[in-house]
């Protein structure tokens, strides 16, 4: 199956802005190495209460292998490390989705 990443994103391009928010971003971008082609999703969490945690649960779901966002809360950090999901965290939003998919190929 191999990694398969999820990004959090700001808007439905590949020019839009990595979120830093987890549960509550507006767009993911689903990537797997290799492939020319990523996947942009609504996250369908986002204006429910505990966003983090349902939209972890759903992308392990979906056999993400690790995520790029900012900051997450201890639950979600917890869950995480519990279903050997890699958490990548940036610190600053000022990123193109674009630019990370460069770097992870």
């Amino acid at each position: 199956m191999g990694r398969q990443f999820a990004i959090t994103s700001k808007g439905k391009t590949l020019k839009s802005q990595v979120d830093l928010r987890f549960g509550k971003c507006d767009y993911l971008v689903i990537h797997r190495p290799g492939d020319e082609v990523s996947r942009l999703i609504e996250n369908p969490f986002r204006k429910e209460n505990e966003s983090g945690i349902k939209l972890a649960e759903f992308l392990k779901k979906n056999e993400i292998t690790a995520i790029i966002t900012g900051g997450v809360g201890v639950k979600v950090s917890d869950y995480l490390a519990s279903q050997h999901l890699q958490l990548i965290q940036l610190e600053e939003g000022d990123m193109q989705i674009k630019e990370i998919l460069a770097r992870i190929g």
